[in-house]
């Protein structure tokens, strides 16, 4: 608290005059901050923690025990997060624990108040001698928040990047620090003065020379027929794939949701903008799946070969399909192609309701070439081909490649 918005005081009260018992006669000003320490790691509350030097007077059956007067206006203190706690007494010019005495601590809490209709708090605390305390005081802020973003820089031939990892402060709460340790609960600590609305960047980590997996898409019940003119191809979706382990140069603590403005190197010595996506929480050994766009030299088609009904009994069948694909890689290395089939819609398209997850099982007429992968759940597998890169004669056709999906969903009615 600054001197503006809060007060501490010690505060004697002679208990032996009536008068004088339900007072709050502050006897010494706000002491200044020794220092402050600002934990980062929720995203809604703030964890403060103040420390500070605070004269007690000592406690007896005449004067009673101290009174610590805390009250604040316009900061968004949480009142039920408020802690006290004595930590050291001055010793020479050293401070030194607080020891006990026959069971008695030399400091102690006895009681804490809540003045009705007041930001403020009165701590009852016991003194077996007039000393200088050190304590510490913690609470939760709100409007103190933090967020995360990022800048991916790729090489020209998008093998590696050079991703820079921030955290940025935004200071609302109505209260300033002229000194704090900034922490995000992760990585390094920050030494920073905090002014009142005001919003701070720094640079959390930088992950250099990170591999880059560059993957193509297509998810025909995603995004559906890409044109009038060609009914059968749909869009194509480029991405970079970040792992977050120590084998791809990351692997230092979970990337937070974020930002991310990614660029290419020119070949000239400057950078292009590529475009910004949002980045979802990474955790440890996770994957980070960044937006590029739309890819206009990867086309893909999908038709329908065959779709056949085998009745089981009653309403119940069995629906045999082979999906086809044709794709053309124009561009002049090679692609991998990630075909997600969305099965639970299919089902709906060719057969009925599958009343949840599909079942369903793969047909040997399945290309060998297809490897499959099952990470977004089974109902969602992901068809993986590679593609060879456009021939470098240019007068020279791109052959197409085709690829055949043959499965079967199970007990369908």
């Amino acid at each position: 608290m600054n001197g503006k918005r809060c007060t501490w005081a010690a505060l004697a009260v002679l208990l032996a005059l009536p008068a004088a018992a339900g007072a709050r006669i502050k006897l010494a000003t706000l002491p200044v901050r020794q220092r402050v320490e600002i934990q980062l790691d929720n995203g809604a509350f703030t964890l403060v923690e103040e420390e500070r030097i605070v004269p007690l007077l000592k406690s007896t059956p005449a004067s009673g025990n101290n009174m610590i007067d805390f009250s604040w206006t316009n900061t968004r203190i949480d009142r039920d997060s408020v802690q006290f706690r004595p930590v050291a007494l001055r010793d020479g010019d050293a401070f030194r624990p607080i020891r006990a005495d026959g069971g008695q601590e030399e400091i102690s809490v006895i009681n804490v108040a809540y003045p009705p209709g007041e930001n403020a708090l009165v701590w009852e605390v016991y003194a077996a001698e007039a000393c200088a305390a050190k304590v510490r005081v913690s609470y939760l802020i709100s409007n103190l928040t933090r967020s995360f973003s990022y800048r991916a820089a790729a090489d020209k031939d998008e093998t590696t990047l050079t991703l820079r990892n921030y955290i940025e402060l935004q200071n609302y709460s109505g209260e300033q620090y002229d000194q704090a340790g900034l922490w995000a609960g992760f990585g390094p600590r920050f030494l920073k003065p905090i002014d009142q609305q005001t919003e701070i960047r720094m640079l959390l980590q930088t992950f250099a020379d990170v591999p880059i997996l560059k993957t193509y898409t297509f998810d025909w019940y995603a995004h559906g027929p890409l044109n009038d003119d060609r009914p059968l191809a749909s869009k194509v979706l480029m991405h970079y794939v970040l792992t977050n382990d120590a084998a791809h140069a990351m692997g230092v603590f979970p990337l937070q949701p974020g930002k991310v403005r990614i660029f290419i190197a020119d070949g000239r010595g400057g950078e292009a903008f590529l475009g910004e996506d949002w980045a979802a929480l990474t955790p440890l050994d996770g994957e980070m799946k960044l937006y590029l766009g739309e890819a206009r030299d990867v086309v893909c088609t999908r038709t329908i070969q065959d779709n056949r009904r085998h009745a089981v009994r009653g309403d119940l069948f069995h629906q045999e399909l082979r999906i086809q694909y044709e794709v053309e890689n124009f561009k002049d290395k090679p692609v991998t192609l990630d075909i997600v089939e969305q099965l639970n819609a299919l089902a709906r398209q060719y057969g009925g309701d599958p009343h949840g997850d599909v079942e369903w099982e793969l047909g040997a007429g399945t290309s060998p070439t297809i490897r499959l992968n099952m990470e977004e759940g089974t109902a969602r597998p992901i068809l993986r081909v590679e593609l060879p890169a456009r021939p470098k004669d240019a007068d020279e056709k791109v052959a197409k490649q085709t690829f055949t999906f043959h499965l079967t969903l199970k007990n369908l009615w």
